[in-house]
């Protein structure tokens, strides 16, 4: 079985590497009793072309920047005088005192920093207000020509031309996206710290979204359309849920420390363990593990494992800076409140082939997510591959039942 109270020493040793320094576990938001005119409203503008930019409302007052993505609100830390810090996925905004600047991202692995210009522009956004919210909208999204692959917009529109919602996909969402319709043009757009998508489309056409580009940072892109979705357009695929090859259920890999570990399931086991298959990069599993987090609280006998498969693992000094990452994602999560029970562990590189090799109790690997649930009693696991976060409402809702009654021991393995 795998070593106790690494978690616990782990925080130690971060603290004293500094992995403290730049963060709180309790998000220092601008006081409600500032001084007025302390807290400044704003755009933060991203540049990815010269025709292409997502604009995120934000605001800024010496304390940090609120960059308020959708209803999700993400919360910047100031580094010095100039820089803030991307919470969980790492990185950095710095900007000049003329507003202007870059985003830095450390999770993309090239040879030079993968950066994008920034802009903030104060003021109001326009429109300023939400107005009231309509009827939901649901549209089936094709992207790319040769090999599409689909998705299902779900939408708001309000009265004063905002937008809100997300795509939805057979394995999960891209979390909270929020923009407008104006002129026949609609934009949307996120920024979660690891992801900046942005989607335009023209809505001239009746019923359909025509045009459209989707924009993942400045380094790729693809053409979508999209129709208005009705009953005789099929289900997303189910999204192939993994499934156990009877293999024995365990893992090797590396601790916080670098030391190796190994751990394998036993069914004469008295605890709930959940194999969470991860990448610090990827924010669909970050709301899986807020979700877990947040069962742990009720659930004493529970245990996490984070098997993580991390960017970078080829590169000189690549596994250093990969636990340096994972460190660094769990202060961000603030999972040393589980000492003993929230094991991370770097157990290869971010390849869902590279991941079925190392994990021969998967017959594949679908998704970053995928939950392999393990009860007392059960004579095999539940896995789950993909995760519908808090952006898509109702399924999330349905993830969060799930996971309870299957860790609470109320519903069958599968």
């Amino acid at each position: 079985m795998r070593l106790s109270g690494w978690l616990k020493a782990a925080v130690v040793l971060a603290t004293g590497l500094g992995f403290f320094g730049c963060g709180s576990t309790t998000p220092n938001l601008p006081s409600p009793d500032a001084t007025p005119g302390s807290t400044v409203n704003g755009t933060l503008v991203f540049h990815l072309s010269d025709t292409i930019k997502v604009q995120i409302p934000v605001d800024s007052s010496p304390e940090g920047l609120v960059l308020k993505n959708g209803p999700e609100r993400l919360v910047l830390l100031p580094i010095d005088s100039t820089c803030y810090r991307v919470p969980v996925f790492d990185g950095t905004l710095c900007l000049d005192q003329e507003g202007k600047g870059v985003w830095t991202d450390v999770l993309r692995t090239g040879d030079t920093p993968y950066t994008i210009d920034i802009e903030l522009i104060e003021g109001e956004p326009t429109p300023s207000k939400d107005g009231a919210w309509g009827a939901t909208e649901t549209w089936r999204m094709a992207f790319g020509n040769d090999d599409p692959w689909f998705g299902d917009l779900v939408l708001n529109r309000s009265s004063t031309g905002r937008l809100k919602g997300t795509i939805e996909t057979a394995t999960g969402d891209f979390r909270f996206l929020h923009g407008e319709e104006t002129n026949g043009t609609l934009n949307l757009q996120t920024f979660d710290g690891a992801h900046l998508f942005h989607f335009s489309a023209n809505t001239s056409v009746k019923d359909s979204l025509v045009g459209g580009v989707f924009s993942s940072g400045n380094h790729y892109q693809t053409p979508f359309l999209a129709h208005l979705k009705s009953e005789s357009d099929a289900p997303l695929a189910s999204g192939n849920q993994a499934a156990w090859t009877q293999e024995p259920i365990g893992y090797a890999g590396k601790d916080l420390f670098g030391n190796l570990t190994e751990w394998v399931w036993s069914t004469s086991d008295s605890a709930v363990h959940v194999l969470s298959v991860m990448g610090s990069w990827c924010p669909n599993c970050m709301d899986e593990h807020r979700l877990l987090a947040d069962l742990m609280k009720s659930h004493p006998n529970m245990h996490v494992h984070t098997l993580a498969f991390e960017r970078g693992l080829d590169r000189i000094n690549g596994e250093k800076m990969a636990i340096n990452r994972l460190k660094q994602y769990s202060e961000s999560m603030e999972l040393w409140r589980y000492p003993n029970r929230w094991h991370v562990n770097l157990v290869g590189p971010a390849s869902k082939t590279e991941a079925q090799k190392r994990l021969p109790f998967l017959d594949k690997v679908v998704s970053f997510p995928t939950s392999i649930v393990l009860v007392p009693g059960a004579d095999q696991p539940w896995i789950h591959s993909g995760f519908n976060g808090p952006a898509t409402g109702a399924k999330y809702e349905l993830e969060r039942s799930r996971f309870t009654q299957v860790i609470s021991g109320l519903q069958e393995s599968r």
